[in-house]
Formats: structure tokens, sequence, C-alpha cells
């Protein structure tokens, strides 16, 4: 009788053979190089439904404001409702404590009529900062008795697409969420991998929007 421990054995396996493997090579690179140059433009294209409310949410760059008045003077839009949480810095400075005070200072300054802007101040938010800025436009909607709307998010570069899908799940159903994305001046987003900024920009939003759409639950 003979007694022991056997260290290997012998098992049958399947290997991919030389074909199979350059198939999956091609695939994985042709998938790597549309997320690499297709995606960011693809969080970036507008959706303008041209509705009643013009949204600006968060601190934009002046430009964008300089945008957003042409846009609002070309199309029918009752209301630019600006909104933005508090400043991390600068406020002493600038004697403003919210994002939204700052973008309402800078539409007034700019000549723009105050009687058309909606100012809705945000508080810190650390976690979700834009949906909770949705739930704070659904708020306002409510303390105005509106049920029903159609609402344009203007926001900047790749930013755009996250923007409206939150703000839409936010609002619900009975609210039509469309997106006015203007491009982002920092760099190119053709060729964003060539500046730091393009590469932080879209790194961090494309993770930011998968995250929204696969994990983000209110």
């Amino acid at each position: 009788m003979k007694f022991g421990i056997r260290i290997f054995e012998k098992r049958e396996c399947l290997c991919l053979t030389w074909p199979a493997k350059i198939l999956i090579l091609a695939f994985i690179a042709v998938a790597s190089f549309l997320l690499f140059t297709r995606f960011p433009v693809y969080l970036s294209i507008s959706n303008q439904l041209k509705g009643q409310y013009l949204v600006l949410d968060g601190q934009l760059p002046d430009y964008a404001i300089e945008q957003a008045i042409d846009i609002f003077k070309e199309n029918n839009y009752k209301t630019i409702v600006v909104m933005g949480g508090k400043l991390p810095s600068g406020h002493y400075i600038a004697g403003k404590k919210t994002m939204a005070e700052i973008t309402y200072a800078t539409f007034t300054e700019l000549g723009f009529d105050s009687t058309k802007l909606v100012l809705i101040k945000g508080q810190t938010v650390l976690k979700d900062r834009t949906y909770i800025s949705g739930i704070n436009l659904k708020d306002w909607f409510d303390e105005q008795n509106i049920d029903h709307a159609e609402v344009d998010i203007l926001s900047v570069g790749c930013h755009a697409r996250r923007s409206e899908y939150l703000f839409q799940k936010a609002l619900g159903r009975d609210f039509n969420v469309g997106v006015i994305a203007i491009t982002d001046k920092g760099f190119n987003i053709k060729r964003w991998w060539k500046t730091s900024n393009g590469v932080r920009t879209v790194i961090n939003e494309t993770v930011a929007y998968i995250y929204a759409v696969i994990f983000f639950h209110p």
C-alpha cells in the first residue's frame, strides 16, 4: 500500500488559438481607440430643447456666461436660472458667498436684465453636487407651483452629458431636460491628451459619468 500527497496533477485546458488572440487584441484596440477619441466628444454633445428655462449650474467661465446671453436672446426662454453652492475660496475678496451669486453679478455687470434672472443659492456639498443642484431646482419649481417645464442646462465641455442625466433624474418625468454644451476653451476636446488640463478633465468626467449611469441611485 502506497501513501503520499501529490503536489501536482495533470489537467487538460482550453487555450486560445493565435487567430483568436489576434481578434481579441484587435477588438480591445478598436474599443480603446473609440473610448480615447470619441467618448469625450459624446460627453460634449448638445441636446437643446429651447424650452422655458435656461439653467447655469456652478461657477462657469465668463465666456460661457457671455454665450448664455446670446443664446437667451436667440431663443424664447422665459428665465435664466443661476445656481451654485458656497465658494471654496475667495469669498472674502469677492464679497459673494456662493457661485450662484458670482454668476448673477456677472450677468448684471454685462447688462443683462435682472428681472429675467432667478438666483438659487446652494449649500456646501461633498458628494453628488450636480444631482443636489437638480434637487434645489426642483424645490424652486415646487415653490412656484410649476409641475411641468422644459429646461436646458448650459454646461461647459464634457460635463454636459452628466449634467443632463442627473438633472433629469432629480426633476423627474414631468420635466424635460436638454443640455447646451459650450466649448471648453481650456483644451481641444479632439486632442485632449496633449494638455494636463484636458487629461484631468476628460478622465474625471468619464469616470464620473460612468459612475452616475451605472452606480448612482438617489
